[in-house]
């Protein structure tokens, strides 16, 4: 029976969608209309707002129809954001909930002539679209995507001031300071009284705090997760990034002017690299040189609702750094004498998560799986959230179709209980990982793999001679 925990790890997003459909539609209409009796006696904003008639020649109408248009404006760039689509449709559904709220008790739009007054909507409205970075539609983006960050912001902060102001006049009873006629405005000294309207605070407070937060949550972008791959040397952390970088590129193809993957040189070179080999050539992927170290690293986004940007990164190098990663981690980076080293300390530090590599070949052949490290590294690294994954499992595959007559990558699922439970039964270190870990699944990735004529394995290619992976796209989704 599925649990809740992977229930919402399948339909997170699905689930905070509903959430969040039923805040905004909800809340926003009794708190709006909690907010338009505030402006029926407000004390403050409705005198201001009533002066710039005498003051300006703006009449209260059209200074409604100019907030109006400016609203929609910022509400459209929003809309149009392909990383705040739905939160822009929600956002919609919102500001009718909050339109008809107010309708009922004979505020906004009864008030407005829509026609007479559609030179100031649409000069709000193309002054919101200027401000919130409409002219962004006009460029060509090329390494950049299309967002319009400045747009969700000043809507929130709109939003919320009114909000905030609103329930400030709904429940303090302030000093009356402008005094307001047809032709002239006068300042009326202020009496030093105030009262509270205790009557129904709690409830309005909790509404508008509600509201507010999840306005923000709609608003926020860059919620990202940053990845770090550690291995052995020879375990697959070059082909693991590779896969996975492959595996967000096919999830990006349906995606509309996405952020850019911004992939390494070193990455891409060997992605070239195993591009551009065939069946008979096997990986052509070259050792990295004794002084080299190869820096991999993409970005990538998670979820489609509410995008989260991700980093994976890790460094290819010949020399063996993981034995002496804990005391660069417990050392200043100025008293770390080897570059190479240095930069691995910044990378774990700077890390949410870290990725722990288990090479299964070399459990296959009764090697030193050479993760002992992971313990040391995990006990000075605290706070960091930890992924275990298994390279190289098409050996696994093989076995767990030759034992359950199943093929691994159409019941990855039971293959994925197959790989966890084999290593911990079978390696006593590997348990202790998993248990130091809070129990964390192992999850295998692999290349689909033939044997070639001198019985090495070298990677199956489709039609196009493209390599085959299996796993990957699983875990993309288990990242996010």
């Amino acid at each position: 029976m599925t649990t809740i925990g992977e229930f919402l790890e399948d339909n997170g997003e699905k689930v905070f969608l509903v959430v969040y459909f039923a805040v905004m539609v909800i809340v926003a209409g009794p708190l709006f209309l909690s907010l338009g009796e505030a402006w029926q006696a407000s004390d403050i904003v409705r005198p201001a707002i009533l002066a710039l008639n005498p003051l300006l020649g703006v009449t209260l109408e059209q200074f409604s129809a100019l907030m109006f248009g400016l609203y929609l404006g910022l509400l459209v760039l929003v809309t149009l954001d392909p990383k705040k689509r739905v939160q822009g449709i929600l956002l919609c559904l919102g500001t009718v909930s909050a339109l008809v709220a107010l309708l009922s008790i004979g505020l906004f739009i009864p008030n407005i002539d829509f026609a007479d007054n559609i030179v100031w909507i649409l000069g709000g409205f193309v002054a919101g679209g200027l401000v919130g970075g409409g002219p962004k539609l006009l460029e060509v983006r090329t390494a950049s995507a299309l967002e319009f960050r400045q747009s969700a912001t000043l809507l929130f902060y709109l939003i919320s001031a009114i909000v905030v102001g609103g329930l400030v006049e709904f429940h303090l009873n302030l000093p009356q300071i402008l005094q307001v006629s047809a032709e002239t405005v006068r300042i009326v000294p202020p009496t030093p009284e105030v009262s509270v309207e205790w009557s129904g605070i709690g409830v309005n407070t909790l509404m508008a705090a509600v509201f507010v937060v999840t306005l923000r949550r709609f608003v926020t972008y860059d919620a990202s997760e940053n990845f770090f791959v550690l291995g052995p040397q020879g375990s697959g952390k070059s082909l693991f990034l590779v896969g996975k970088y492959l595996a967000a590129l096919d999830d990006a193809v349906g995606r509309e002017a996405d952020t850019p993957l911004n992939p390494s040189s070193d990455l891409m070179e060997l992605v070239g690299s195993l591009d551009a080999a065939s069946k008979d050539t096997g990986w052509k992927l070259d050792a990295t040189g004794q002084t080299d170290v190869e820096d991999l690293n993409f970005n990538f986004v998670d979820g489609r609702v509410f995008p989260k940007n991700i980093q994976l990164s890790s460094l290819d190098y010949a020399g063996e750094y993981l034995e002496r990663l804990p005391n660069a981690l417990m050392s200043p980076d100025d008293e770390i004498d080897n570059s190479t080293l240095r930069l691995l300390a910044q990378r774990v530090r700077d890390a949410n998560t870290l990725i722990l590599i288990i090479d299964v070949e070399r459990y296959q052949n009764n090697e030193p799986l050479e993760i002992e490290p992971y313990f040391d590294i995990l006990d000075v690294a605290s706070n960091k959230d930890v992924l275990l994954v298994a390279t190289k499992c098409d050996i696994l595959a093989e076995e767990f179709r030759d034992k359950q007559a199943l093929e691994a990558h159409q019941y990855f699922d039971e293959f994925r209980e197959f790989v966890s439970e084999t290593l911990i039964e079978n390696n006593q270190t590997v348990r202790t990982l998993v248990q130091d870990t809070s129990g964390s699944d192992i999850h295998p990735v692999y290349y689909q793999t033939t044997t070639d004529e001198n019985g090495e394995r070298v990677p199956m290619r489709d039609r196009n001679g493209n390599v085959m992976t299996v796993g990957f796209d699983e875990l993309l989704e288990k990242m996010g």
